[in-house]
């Protein structure tokens, strides 16, 4: 009983030494190329969701927003082309939103209004073009 209770002190007094609980032996720091790979990796699936989700939706509709029972059609049949989950794919949205591509409106979400002109001249608009249109201010 006593040697179990010398042991746990000294793993306190290591842990008051080290200060830091996130360097111990089994834990790691995230490298710069771990999150360059994660950044390219949501940038990627952003892409996805736009190029073959969200703006096909808003020129198959004709017009600039959408439902939101329509993107979980949508993405029902594109989970069950490529094969994935659609827990991989939920959050997206809310990160198109984020970067100001889509205002969410109570259970619409629309484009933004530099996207207007795309959509009424029915041209594919690249989710690297969206980006710019939004963030490139004249």
């Amino acid at each position: 009983m006593r040697l179990l209770h010398r042991r746990r002190i000294r793993k306190e007094t290591r842990l008051k030494e080290d200060e830091n609980p996130t360097n111990s032996p089994g834990s790691h720091e995230k490298t710069e190329s771990y999150k360059r790979k994660s950044k390219d990796s949501t940038e990627n699936s952003l892409r996805m969701i736009w190029e073959l989700i969200v703006w096909p939706l808003i020129l198959e509709n004709d017009r600039a927003f959408f439902a939101v029972e329509e993107y979980k059609v949508k993405v029902d049949e594109l989970c069950e082309v490529y094969e994935m989950q659609v827990l991989k794919l939920s959050g997206f949205l809310i990160a198109l939103v984020a970067k100001g591509l889509l205002i969410k409106r109570v259970d619409a979400y629309w484009i933004h209004s530099r996207h207007m002109l795309y959509m009424q001249k029915k041209i594919s608009l690249g989710y690297g073009r969206a980006v710019k249109e939004v963030y490139n201010i004249e």
